[in-house]
């Protein structure tokens, strides 16, 4: 087709698309799937199956509720006890702190500005009773106002507070000295990130989709009343428009009917005739791929459709969906559904059990032959009271019914369902704690620990399932809708401490880290390991040196969150933020003698080089001095001199040159032994 020939799309002609793929889409009213997850909401809250007569028993096994709630409790255990599961991985050693604000800002925004436990609560229970448990997050932008009061302000103090573009007047009076009083409305945004869970027949999505990336149509389908539509913002001609068209009516949802069983079978206040402001009327929020503008290129439009009206129609960069899927099927995007998996068993356990409590009551309250005749009125024999009297005519007139035994085969056989279940859901009674043959003085503390973590293997793939594909995208969704619309600066309280957060200055992807633990003491394992490592670093030397003081808080930091602490900065101190340390004074008295006794060997070790120079400088005078007398008593001998004169003259040169050495002599002995 030309590109030429595209026409643009219409309200009219998207309101006939979008209701095309709501009637194709799963999790339509009565769909197949629709009706799965009613019949296991049945089985869980035991509605199922029921007696055969009337007159049975009407007992029915929990073995559907036991292994969900059980699955559940575990994996609420592993991601809701303060140890941190999510965290954002640092590009670098600068990026370290960024990496660790952004993570605790997140963790903020999931669990203080919302309320991530109740949503993990209701995901996973969906997930395990409906296939799939399905979390919508997105940034909403709304506004808070309150009122505060003012008195006897200046006509410029109030122009002042006035010129603030979130403060406006609601009431203002001028007394006789033109002062001002009164009250001011002042609007705060309070836009933040949302996180709640979608029920499983709110949410559609197109036939045979593998994945929610490459879907081409899904939905969120709620019940809105016509005054929250205007309070929602819309314009009161599209409204108007809003007719009775014909679509599913929530309230009569075979899934919304089997989940208020119990509490009453009242569907609901019917608006009908009654006043149109609380007129109830479906919702969808659609996901859908459209050419809508023409173009040859379909893109993903948001489009928000009450009846036959479209209410908003604008293009979107992503789905706010995010999918739990605890038993996934490759290349599909509903898994298997947990819960049925156990329907087969709580059928046969019920019927099993019913037979032993209806045999007891039969063996009880037997039944009788009766001789024909031999009772004289027989209603005393069916007034069944203790001590009744039953007037007979003959000896033989009553006599109990044979009742067949019961087969002792039962007991096994319930014993068996028990392993099947324990087999199929991967939920022990060994990893509840309520398996008292394991703890015995034959099995060892370490062995019931082996053995419980080794019953857990299932448990863990759908923890890492919703680790994996469940938390991670959540907290990358958070990081991507705070840096996307978080534009001004705030200190939030982290860790007992404010911290100053700037999402406008974060880098704009983030690579996330998942760590869980789940099992027997799995924690404290880790804290040990940690323990022995710190121990390993500080008592080799020459590995100490690469324990640096950062090494070490961040360490006993693992240690302290693995045992279940959360506030570690009320026990430990970082290290850049340790004061200066004094110095001690006998250490410093013992480095002064330590100073002055190597003063004095320096000193020492200065005087007897200087004495060995002397004594060198010593010899060498003696050597010159034998030389001159040899070469004196040579010219004596040569010359003819009067040998008196001669002898005389040397004798004063020798005797002189015997003082200076002498002289020499006492001056090295002086230094070398200094007083004082």
């Amino acid at each position: 087709m030309n590109k030429d020939e595209y026409t643009k799309l219409d309200d009219d002609k998207i309101v006939t698309i979008l209701d095309d793929n709501i009637r194709r889409s799963v999790g339509y009213y009565d769909s197949q799937i629709s009706r799965e997850r009613k019949r296991v909401v049945d089985f869980y809250n035991a509605s199922l199956p029921r007696p055969a007569h009337d007159g049975n028993s009407k007992y029915v096994s929990m073995d559907v509720y036991d292994a969900v709630e059980s699955m559940k409790a575990a994996l609420l255990e592993t991601f809701s006890t303060g140890f941190r599961t999510v965290r954002f991985a640092a590009q670098s050693q600068e990026d370290v702190p960024l990496a660790e604000i952004s993570t605790s800002y997140c963790d903020y925004v999931a669990n203080r500005q919302n309320n991530l436990y109740n949503t993990m609560n209701t995901v996973i229970h969906d997930g395990l009773v409906a296939r799939v448990g399905i979390a919508k997050v997105f940034w909403a932008t709304q506004e808070d106002s309150h009122l505060e009061t003012v008195s006897d302000l200046t006509e410029e103090e109030l122009d002042t507070l006035l010129a603030q573009d979130n403060v406006e007047i609601e009431e203002i009076e001028e007394d006789a000295l033109g002062l001002y009083s009164g009250e001011l409305r002042v609007f705060e945004d309070t836009s933040q990130v949302i996180i709640e869970a979608v029920a499983p027949e709110e949410f559609l999505i197109e036939p045979q989709s593998k994945d929610l990336e490459s879907v081409s149509f899904c939905a969120h389908r709620t019940t809105k009343t016509i005054s929250e539509l205007r309070e929602m913002g819309y314009d009161e001609d599209i409204i108007s428009k809003i007719g009775d068209h014909e679509d599913v009516d929530m309230e009569t949802d075979p899934e919304v009917l089997s989940r208020h069983e119990e509490i009453g079978s009242d569907r609901g206040f019917n608006t009908k005739g009654y006043q149109d402001q609380v007129r109830s009327v479906t919702v969808y929020e659609a996901y859908i791929m459209l050419d809508k503008e023409a173009t040859g290129t379909a893109e993903l439009y948001r489009v928000i459709k009450a009846g036959n009206v479209i209410l908003e129609c604008e293009l979107a960069d992503r789905k706010p969906f995010i999918p739990f899927i605890p038993l996934p099927i490759p290349h599909a995007f509903f898994g298997n559904n947990f819960g049925s998996k156990v329907v087969p068993i709580q059928n046969a356990r019920t019927v099993l059990t019913r037979s032993i409590l209806d045999h007891a009551m039969i063996t009880n309250n037997p039944r009788y032959t009766v001789v024909k005749g031999g009772l004289t009125n027989p209603r005393e024999l069916i007034d069944n009271r203790v001590g009744g009297v039953v007037n007979v005519s003959r000896p033989d007139a009553i006599n109990p019914m044979p009742q067949a035994p019961l087969n002792p085969f039962i007991f096994q056989t319930i014993q068996m369902l028990d392993d099947d279940k324990e087999d199929t859901t991967g939920v022990s009674r060994l990893s509840q704690g309520l398996n008292k043959d394991a703890i015995s003085k034959q099995n060892s503390a370490a062995m019931v620990e082996q053995l419980a973590t080794m019953s857990q293997q299932r448990q863990k793939i759908i923890a890492r399932n919703f680790a994996n594909n469940f938390l991670k995208p959540l907290y990358q969704r958070i990081y991507q809708l705070v840096v996307e619309n978080e534009s001004e600066d705030k200190v939030v309280e982290i860790a007992g401490q404010f911290v100053p957060v700037s999402p406008g200055q974060w880098r704009s992807k983030r690579d996330v880290v998942v760590e869980m633990h789940l099992g027997y003491g799995e924690q404290e394992q880790e804290a040990q390991k940690y323990l022995a490592l710190h121990t390993l670093m500080v008592g080799d030397p020459n590995l100490s040196a690469m324990y640096t003081p950062q090494n070490q808080y961040k360490l006993m930091t693992h240690v302290m969150e693995n045992n279940g602490i959360k506030n570690v900065n009320d026990y430990l101190t970082p290290p850049d933020q340790l004061p200066e340390q004094q110095p001690d004074p006998a250490q410093e008295m013992q480095q002064q003698a330590a100073m002055k006794q190597l003063e004095l060997q320096e000193r020492q070790t200065a005087v007897a080089e200087m004495k060995a120079q002397m004594d060198a400088q010593i010899a060498q005078m003696k050597l010159q001095l034998e030389q001159m007398k040899a070469e004196r008593n040579f010219a004596i001998q040569s010359d003819s001199m009067d040998l008196k004169e001669a002898q005389l003259e040397h004798k004063q040169y020798v005797d002189g040159e015997e003082l200076e050495i002498a002289k020499t002599a006492d001056d090295v002995r002086a230094i070398a032994s200094p007083t004082g």
